[in-house]
């Protein structure tokens, strides 16, 4: 009778330590993929403003060489932004930033 009951407290014990640690996978797991998409939008807005210096770049280029490689990056780019734009159709809008004090000091003083 005592290890009947002793293995049912084992089994519960275990039971519970594993429900608190597939938690705090869980929740590990949710920062990293928050983080990642972070990096994600990052590269994306950086691919968006390379894909408005590039053709600068194409008209101010002194080699021919220089030209059909800027040209042959600014395809990939295209390429790449589509695809992160059909994948992630979240990924074109702008984060906005919570109204903390610290942003509305700085709204009234760059609007009168």
């Amino acid at each position: 009778m005592k290890n009947r009951v002793s293995n049912y407290l084992t089994k519960v014990s275990h039971n519970q330590i594993k429900s608190v640690t597939d938690r705090k996978d869980f929740a590990e797991n949710v920062l990293l993929c928050e983080k990642s998409m972070k990096e994600l939008k990052e590269i994306y807005w950086h691919e968006k403003e390379l894909l408005v210096v590039i053709p600068m770049l194409i008209s101010n280029a002194t080699t021919f060489e220089l030209v059909e490689m800027l040209t042959v990056h600014i395809i990939y780019l295209r390429k790449h932004t589509k695809e992160l734009e059909k994948k992630f159709p979240f990924i074109n809008q702008l984060e906005i930033n919570k109204n903390t004090p610290e942003n509305n000091q700085i709204n009234r003083i760059a609007i009168p």
